[in-house]
């Protein structure tokens, strides 16, 4: 393996695929990239086997090879050389010299025949979807994903594939998430999947600065985003995911709707004092035109007044801050409008269209609150 590229090319490069590097593992050849040249470029290959992470950059190549490199340690080796250009060339037993303008370094490298081979594509189903839309919808329902692990299913997005639409779905069991994207381009036939969250979440760190659309392939076990010259795989989770639909009330016994910002505002103060105390409970007071909203800790309490416009009954409600926080800060919409039954019946969060739906279940408390 003889090749050179640039070190500004090189450095992005790595950035993108050290993110399926595995940091917990008794496999060493996981902590590393596999570096791989041929056909006048240099691909870059990491993998934790939940997910795998491809790109590959332009590259002058004199022979073709490939060897794997201890990840953190390349990745900051590059960062900071000195120079344009990065010449490679590979020794014997595995070793490979680095040179890039006065310095070179001899590095230790591992022997690729037992590195997983990059998952191959399968074209059971297939879509575009705008990168831009795509990293929207991750962002406004991920932080809905259960962490426990003890019902494997919530520990994933559902992605639910129609024509030319697709929905998110997260559910923790306190609150659900729910948000719907036009695709560029519609599926051939209607599909449901699971996704691990966590998977996800590196697709939305990998998605930043993208542009244009992302090719989404799926089959049985797998699921593939390609973007420009990087690609990103991750297995599927298996197993029922709860019926959603039933859990979204159809009756709603009072209407809100308020400003955003406002109760947004509101809400972190709010959260301040909340948090000092057990659920970081907030109290919720609905009346003819306007909201109480109040927290009671030993530190202290506070009492806010937000203009609303209400239809229905009065009610007086509690919630877990984090919750409220959270669903207010994935929407882009200035108005919401929050439906409610009763004091321990969900709170359904909607904006002025209907590509967002969030529920959140309340905190019971004491009827004198």
């Amino acid at each position: 393996m003889k090749f050179d590229c640039s070190k500004t090319d090189l450095i992005s490069a790595l950035s993108l695929v050290s993110r399926g590097v595995s940091n917990k593992t008794t496999m060493p050849i996981l902590e590393g990239i596999l570096f791989e040249v041929y056909d006048h470029r240099l691909f870059l290959t990491s993998t934790n086997l939940e997910i795998s992470i491809q790109t590959s950059i332009p590259a002058h190549v004199e022979q073709d090879g490939e060897l794997i490199l201890q990840s953190n340690f390349i990745f900051e080796l590059v960062r900071k050389l000195s120079g344009e250009d990065v010449f490679f060339e590979q020794m014997a037993q595995h070793q490979l010299k680095m040179t890039c303008e006065c310095s070179t370094f001899t590095i230790k490298g591992m022997a690729s025949d037992e590195f997983p081979e990059f998952p191959k594509v399968i074209d059971d189903y297939s879509f575009t979807v705008d990168a831009a839309a795509l990293k929207a919808m991750i962002h406004g329902t991920i932080f809905a994903v259960a962490i426990k692990e003890n019902i494997p299913v919530l520990t994933g997005l559902k992605l639910e594939i129609e024509q030319d639409q697709l929905t998110m779905i997260a559910l923790d069991g306190y609150r659900l998430a729910l948000r719907r994207g036009a695709l560029s381009t519609p599926i051939n036939e209607a599909v449901s999947i699971i996704v691990p969250g966590k998977s996800m979440m590196e697709l939305d760190k990998l998605l930043s600065g993208v542009s244009g659309d992302v090719q989404v392939n799926l089959s049985k076990a797998q699921i593939f985003f390609t973007m420009g010259d990087t690609q990103f795989t991750s297995r599927l989770l298996e197993g029922e995911f709860i019926n959603y639909k039933h859990i979204i009330p159809k009756d709603k016994n009072t209407e809100v709707v308020i400003d955003k910002k406002l109760l947004l505002d509101s809400t972190e103060r709010a959260a301040l004092l909340a948090r000092e105390g057990k659920n970081n409970l907030i109290k919720m007071a609905f009346g003819i035109d306007e909201l109480t909203l109040s927290s009671n800790a030993e530190i202290g309490d506070v009492h806010e007044v937000i203009p609303i416009q209400k239809t229905g009954d009065d009610l007086k409600i509690a919630f877990n801050s984090k919750f409220i926080i959270d669903a207010l800060r994935a929407i882009d919409q200035e108005q919401i409008t929050i439906n409610m039954t009763n004091p321990v019946g969900p709170a359904v969060i909607l904006p002025e269209d209907n590509r967002y739906v969030y529920l959140i279940l309340p905190v019971r408390v004491s009827d004198d609150m």
